[in-house]
């Protein structure tokens, strides 16, 4: 398989995986915002208790 169709087959799955789950690309993004923010704050939190403890 070349690497053009490979791209193209990644695409396609990636697609067909958004539709069977009903998440629109905004719903993946909105999502994907609230985890790294998420991550973000348990890093900090992480991050004070260990400076305070």
């Amino acid at each position: 398989m070349h690497t053009h169709d490979m791209e193209n087959h990644d695409n396609l799955y990636a697609d067909e995986v958004a539709m069977r789950s009903g998440e629109t690309p905004a719903d993946a993004r909105s999502h994907a915002l609230w985890a790294v923010a998420l991550i973000a704050a348990m890093v900090m939190g992480l991050g004070i208790s260990l400076t305070l403890f």
